[in-house]
């Protein structure tokens, strides 16, 4: 079983998210959509933070996504 990150770090990293400027916001939360599902049904229209935090909730994502942001935010 995965572990889980807290449900406060992964709200707080979906509104990073959520708060970037385009065209990075849309960039990273494909990014997360593809990571966190196969379905292609997913639209930014239909995504919600309540949807990305969960997915966020997976410690391996998490990472990986928290990790991305800090070196893309470095530059």
């Amino acid at each position: 079983m995965k572990d889980h990150i807290t449900m406060n770090r992964a709200e707080s990293l979906a509104n990073d998210l959520f708060s970037l400027s385009e065209p990075w916001r849309s960039r990273f939360l494909d990014l997360v959509t593809s990571q966190a599902t196969t379905d292609c049904a997913w639209s930014e229209q239909s995504l919600t933070r309540g949807q990305v935090t969960i997915w966020l909730s997976d410690c391996d994502l998490y990472q990986n996504v928290t990790l991305l942001l800090h070196a893309w935010q470095r530059t």
